[in-house]
């Protein structure tokens, strides 16, 4: 994956935010949902350190 990363100019990710029960407590903020804040994250490294154009799509 990481290759992948290296050798494009954009980068699409799609992201679903329903909540897994069995490992989050649904009770918590939206915000702090761990695959959005990674993926969020991930996103910002891609952009600010390899200037890629990164779209981010949660669903």
């Amino acid at each position: 994956m990481i290759e992948l990363f290296r050798k494009s100019d954009e980068i699409e990710f799609i992201v679903g935010t329903k909540v897994n029960e069995a490992h989050q407590d649904p009770s918590l903020p939206v915000g702090l949902e761990i695959r959005r804040n990674i993926v969020k994250r991930i996103a910002t490294a891609l952009e600010n350190r390899y200037r890629k154009r990164v779209l981010l799509r949660f669903f």
